[in-house]
Formats: structure tokens, C-alpha cells, sequence
């Protein structure tokens, strides 16, 4: 057989492998990221993701509220660094990440289907609907850094280079742990203690979504996951049943 071309979209150094580099992924979000907080400043929030990870940075005395979006981009970087990847953005990569992250929305409608979720009609109130949208971008980039890059990454380490177990029965057991998380997050204090009636369709959905997500983020990296997550918030913040 010949040689791998390394041009290949398929090879190591091509399009697949060029999509999963942390610089290519930083780029991808950098936009986003600018624009939600941009006009969370102006209109104000009320996702949960950047404020939990705002107030984690507050116990450590870390309080200016830049820090969270700088952190996302503070740890791809490092990333990229620790990897020795070379300093280059890819366009052509960035258009893909883009392009595939519309299509691994798809099995997403499936999933909600499947488990009795249906989409909630969008608001006719345009301020009301431009902090759906901006929550449903924000929510893409911050859980996707939460509970795909943090907590699966740290997890893998734990289970893999600490206690040894076999790379592909721990990325198993991280990526069912984390989606368990991601879903029970989404839940109320008392749907989760009791107090009020558990959203078992919900909940299920979340669960799998979160299984699909983390399997996004080992196999096509973080850009791609964060874009999936947000389209599919972006779905969910603008279609009608």
C-alpha cells in the first residue's frame, strides 16, 4: 500500500485531525463568546453556567468578569501549547466545524423524539427572544466547557493515568458520568430532592443528549461540540412545535 497522503481530509494532518487542534476550536468560539457577553453586559443573563463558573473563580478571590470567558480561552491555548501543535488557524477547518455542527444536530431531534421532549414555540417578543438566543449561544460554549473539557478531561486523567484502567472503559465511564451530571444540572432543587415531581422524559433526554455531546468532544473535538450544542439550544430557542 502507498503511502498516506498528508493532505488527506481523512489523515492525520488533514481535515479531521486539524478540527480537534485547541487553537482551531479557540478561533471557532472566539466570535460567539465576544458577542454573548457583549450583550449579556447590555441586556443581562440569567444562565447558570457563567455564573456558577464566576462564583467557582470567586472563592479564590478572582472576581472581574472577564475571567470566565478568559479562562475558556486562557485553557485552549495551554492546550495547544502542552500539544506542540503548530501556531496556524485553518480555515477551511473552521468552515467544516461550522457545517458539521448543523448536521450533528440531526440525531439530536431524533433523541427528542424518542424520549417525548418537544420543542417550546418561540417568543414573539424580539427582547425576549434575542436573550434566548444569546442564552442558547452562551450555554453551547460554557456546559460544553464545564462538563465535556473540564470535567471529562480531569476524569480521563483520574481514571486513566492515575488508577490505570483501560483508556476505553474509562472514556466509557467518564462520558455516562459527566451526562448524568450535565442533566441533573438542568433540574431544580426540588425536582432533585424530591420536593417537586421528577421530569423523568427530561431528564432521560438530557442524559443521552449529554452521552451524545461527550462523544462528540473525544472524537471531534471541542469546537464541534461546543457548535452542536449550540445550534441545537438555538433550535430550541427559535422553532415552533
Amino acid at each position: 500500500m502507498g503511502a498516506r497522503s498528508s493532505g488527506s481530509i481523512f489523515w492525520d494532518e488533514g481535515y479531521v485531525r486539524s478540527t480537534q487542534r485547541p487553537l482551531n476550536s479557540l478561533v471557532f468560539i472566539l466570535l460567539p463568546l465576544i458577542v454573548y457577553h457583549a450583550c449579556a453586559l447590555r441586556y443581562g443573563t440569567a444562565l447558570l453556567a457563567p455564573r456558577d463558573l464566576a462564583r467557582l473563580l470567586g472563592y479564590f478571590g478572582a472576581t472581574a468578569w472577564i475571567l470566565p470567558p478568559l479562562l475558556i480561552l486562557v485553557v485552549l491555548a495551554l492546550q495547544h501549547v502542552v500539544h506542540r501543535y503548530p501556531w496556524r488557524v485553518q480555515i477551511s477547518a473552521l468552515a467544516g466545524m461550522g457545517a458539521e455542527s448543523v448536521l450533528w444536530v440531526v440525531p439530536l431531534f431524533s433523541l427528542n423524539y424518542v424520549t417525548g421532549r418537544f420543542l417550546v414555540a418561540a417568543t414573539t417578543q424580539p427582547g425576549v427572544a434575542l436573550r434566548s438566543v444569546l442564552q442558547a449561544v452562551g450555554a453551547g460554549i460554557y456546559e460544553e466547557f464545564i462538563f465535556r473539557l473540564v470535567f471529562l478531561s480531569l476524569s480521563l486523567v483520574i481514571l486513566v493515568d492515575l488508577l490505570s484502567l483501560r483508556r476505553d472503559i474509562a472514556a466509557i465511564a467518564a462520558v455516562v458520568a459527566q451526562a448524568v451530571l450535565f442533566s441533573l444540572y438542568h433540574l431544580s432543587d426540588q425536582q432533585v430532592s424530591g420536593g417537586a415531581s421528577f421530569p423523568w422524559s427530561p431528564f432521560i433526554f438530557r442524559t443521552l443528549a449529554g452521552v451524545y455531546l461527550g462523544g462528540l468532544y473525544v472524537c471531534r473535538g471541542f469546537g464541534i461540540a461546543v457548535g452542536t450544542h449550540a445550534c441545537w439550544n438555538l433550535c430550541v430557542a427559535l422553532l415552533a412545535d
